[in-house]
């Protein structure tokens, strides 16, 4: 059973560049992006055009095109994060962390803080605790054993696994585009999304 384990995470971080740990935040909210665009429905700031756009920004930097303005779309991304006099409905919780990872990763670009790069990671972790605990309305959280059962879950296990694949990814990556890091994380993350309530 994998283990959010996330001084490791960091520690693998520390060791690569800063555009290795921006692909990696940036995989991160791509893994989270189809629960950004099923939620960007329930608020009314949340525009999923507009945070794509900030997505694809930050894959184009990554791959090496000169972006300007990228420092103005960490605010962007930010902005669509629910604000605590948001209603709050459940699918705020995915909201916030899509939005969150997205913010990240762009910090991450613009720092490159490998820090930045574990809070988007935290961000996926975040939401399959958070799916979890929904699948399992029983589960008495305060009990001993509930951090260890919701590890367990499929939801959570395929969180871990996934960003366990990203960092894997960008850890062996060679020369060339950034592509098939982001179409990996993109697919993982859809099929991933379809398991989440």
């Amino acid at each position: 059973m994998a283990r959010y384990e996330e001084a490791e995470i960091a520690a693998r971080l520390t060791r690569l560049g800063r555009v290795e740990r921006t692909a990696f935040a940036a995989a991160c909210a791509e893994r989270l992006w189809p629960l950004f665009t099923r939620c960007a429905e329930v608020a009314e700031h949340a525009d999923a055009t507009v945070v794509r756009g900030v997505l694809d920004d930050l894959w184009r930097a990554v791959n090496g095109a000169d972006v300007s303005g990228i420092a103005q779309l960490q605010g962007v991304a930010e902005a669509m994060v629910p604000s605590d006099d948001d209603e709050w409905v459940f699918e705020m919780g995915y909201l916030q962390n899509a939005a969150a990872s997205v913010a990240y990763a762009i910090r991450v670009w613009l720092t490159g803080s490998p820090q930045e790069a574990v809070w988007a990671a935290r961000q996926v972790y975040e939401v399959a605790d958070y799916a979890a605990r929904r699948l399992h309305p029983d589960l008495d959280v305060n009990a001993p054993n509930a951090e260890r059962e919701l590890l367990r879950t499929a939801v959570v296990q395929g969180a871990l696994s996934g960003l366990s694949d990203d960092l894997a990814a960008v850890e062996s990556h060679t020369a060339g585009g950034w592509a098939s890091v982001q179409h990996r994380a993109r697919q993982g993350g859809a099929a991933w999304a379809r398991s989440l309530p």
